[in-house]
């Protein structure tokens, strides 16, 4: 049983060692006699008032087309954000498999917060911590996977990601039962496309995950039967048919050719709405809404 209470009654609680304590009126047995707190005092509100927050604000100009928003060349915690690319129009062929996870996958598997939160205004630094905490399906290992570049294992996924992404090769991952679950934390979507990965496939998604990662113009797509998640090697590739029919209810169809040559083809869902397919087609939500201003 959980319950939220103030400060005093905490402390108080605490003290007595029973959630039943009332400090009103109770008594703590103490050296033979009864301890009791005295009530607390203070203001309930600011004796000045609450002040009118404007003494901070700068009304922004009429016209602001000559508007710089100037950031230190040299910082390492704030970053201009550089537009995600649009759809380029054709289907999603031949994307190497970066990950595939095992198990849980929160956003704090995906974007660990703690130390990397200071770098939340700067998508390339924040981003070391990509997958950081996910758990690799072929080996068991967190935070690390194979590098089909180099051919190297275990390496952390943000570098593989990285590597990938300055060698032109486009990414997918693939996830487990509630991908994305825990807190709306948007950088577990932006990271991802920023280290270029353009689909995210699960057995299932934790609702706001899959709404941020349609945002940032990423394709979140279920397998239509779960058990098609173990048909995905660590050497794959991926292919995602059908994008130029993508419609709300219209399945889509994945590719998936193994290392030995063979081939199969299963069948993926999504839950895009109309506007959602512009944000995909726009190349995220925010170049979708730019492009209309």
């Amino acid at each position: 049983m959980a319950f939220i209470g103030s400060p005093e009654l905490v402390v108080a609680t605490a003290f007595a060692g029973s959630i039943d304590f009332d400090p009103r009126r109770d008594g703590i047995a103490h050296d033979g006699g009864e301890f009791r707190f005295a009530p607390p005092s203070g203001d309930e509100l600011p004796q000045a008032g609450f002040d009118s927050g404007e003494s901070g604000y700068i009304a922004p100009p009429a016209d602001g087309s000559d508007v710089e928003v100037v950031i230190v060349p040299e910082s390492n915690r704030l970053e201009r954000l550089t537009p995600f690319p649009a759809w380029d129009g054709r289907d999603l062929t031949d994307l190497t498999l970066l990950l595939k996870t095992q198990g849980k996958t929160t956003t704090d598997h995906i974007s660990p917060a703690g130390a990397w939160l200071r770098f939340r205004g700067h998508l390339g630094n924040i981003s070391g911590n990509l997958f950081a905490g996910g758990v690799n399906a072929f080996g068991g290992g967190t935070g690390t996977t194979l590098n089909q570049l180099s051919g190297e294992a275990d390496q952390p996924v943000n570098a593989v990601a990285r590597d990938y992404k300055e060698g032109g090769v486009r990414w997918a991952a693939v996830g487990d039962e509630n991908y994305g679950e825990g807190s709306s934390r948007e950088h577990a979507a932006m990271e991802l496309r920023h280290l270029g990965g353009v689909v995210v496939i699960a057995r299932s998604f934790a609702r706001i995950a899959e709404t941020n990662l349609k945002k940032q113009g990423l394709l979140a797509l279920t397998f239509s039967d779960p058990a098609d998640y173990e048909l995905i090697g660590e050497t794959d590739k991926l292919s995602i048919l059908g994008v130029a029919e993508l419609a709300p209810e219209r399945p889509l169809e994945l590719r998936i050719e193994h290392a030995d040559g063979s081939s199969e083809t299963v069948s993926v869902n999504h839950t895009y709405t109309e506007a959602q397919v512009e944000w995909f087609r726009a190349g995220s939500a925010l170049n979708m809404i730019s492009g209309r201003v």
